[in-house]
């Protein structure tokens, strides 16, 4: 089963991940956070640092892109290619309503034929670059699943990575498995699944469906951040959690952040967002609350060693 590491914008960032392949090596694949054009200025710092070569060495690194314009794409592809890179994914999924609102991530859903067109035009003039896609399977409501794959299956995509919600579900109400496996018997591109694998029963379960529909990759988010040992699980075939590890890994994080110069309260900022995925079970709720109203990283770190030695 190959492993790929979903992008969560703000989270699984250049550092989460420079630091994560430090400390585990069980991930096939890293997607960029979604970065979007800029027609009348360069890449902003963080979109530079997320597609620098040289500090994202070791990972197997796809951009991913939010567009729904052609000339978008194209500039915005060709700056990426000229940094090395030669496979590019296109975002069809962000529920955002900052995103939907302008047509854009699955906002992009609501219209099959401008996708159609987008796609057409992109694939008539793209021959040295590979195109993947990630998608929901409709905006509002489960019938828009069979227009759309009408329109990828047309198209010679790597992979279509598809999250088997609507956009008006966002993270909420469970993931909807008969439109994967639809997908799965008439796409002809590979497909790749995405959704709701938090802990290794989860990947149990789901796994019967994906082996029978010759499904060998799976993208996982949430859960990874939860349990950074969780693909090393699935490989094994073993439930591993080591808070511990986790520990070392946030750990290592912070100092990466730190020696960006991020500076001490935006650093705090993010380790509190991590801890708060990490720590979700009720066991951890009061070191998670002092955690979270931790001001200092001395403070931080206190609190931190709490949990290294229970």
């Amino acid at each position: 089963m190959d492993i790929y590491m979903a992008p969560m914008e703000g989270v699984t960032n250049y550092v989460f991940r420079k630091v994560y392949i430090k400390h585990f090596s069980e991930v096939d694949k890293f997607f960029t956070p979604f970065i979007t054009p800029h027609m009348k200025k360069g890449f902003s710092k963080s979109e530079l640092m997320e597609l620098n070569k040289d500090y994202n060495k070791g990972q197997y690194l796809i951009p991913q892109i939010l567009t729904n314009s052609v000339q978008d794409f194209f500039k915005l592809s060709g700056e990426i290619k000229q940094m090395g890179y030669n496979e590019l994914n296109i975002n069809i999924g962000c529920p955002s309503a900052t995103v939907t609102s302008k047509g854009r991530g699955s906002g992009f859903l609501q219209d099959t034929k401008a996708l159609d067109k987008f796609f057409y035009e992109i694939f008539e003039k793209t021959a040295d670059i590979k195109i993947s896609i990630k998608t929901r399977i409709g905006f509002c409501d489960y019938s828009e699943w069979d227009d759309l794959v009408k329109v990828y299956e047309k198209y010679n995509f790597c992979e279509i990575i598809i999250h088997p919600r609507l956009r008006s579900d966002f993270y909420k109400n469970k993931v909807y498995i008969p439109a994967f496996i639809e997908a799965c018997k008439i796409l002809k591109s590979k497909p790749v699944y995405n959704g709701d694998i938090n802990t290794m029963e989860d990947f149990k379960i789901l796994n019967e469906k994906l082996k029978e529909n010759k499904v060998d990759t799976v993208m996982i988010g949430r859960g990874l951040v939860r349990n950074p040992l969780l693909p090393k699980a699935i490989k094994t075939g073993a439930k591993i959690t080591d808070l511990r590890k986790t520990v070392d890994f946030l750990d290592d994080i912070k100092e990466e952040y730190l020696s960006l110069d991020f500076g001490e309260r935006n650093t705090l900022f993010k380790l509190k967002e991590l801890w708060g995925m990490v720590l979700s079970d009720e066991k951890y709720s009061k070191i998670l609350k002092r955690i979270r109203k931790a001001d200092t990283i001395n403070k931080y770190k206190k609190h931190i060693e709490e949990l290294r030695i229970s």
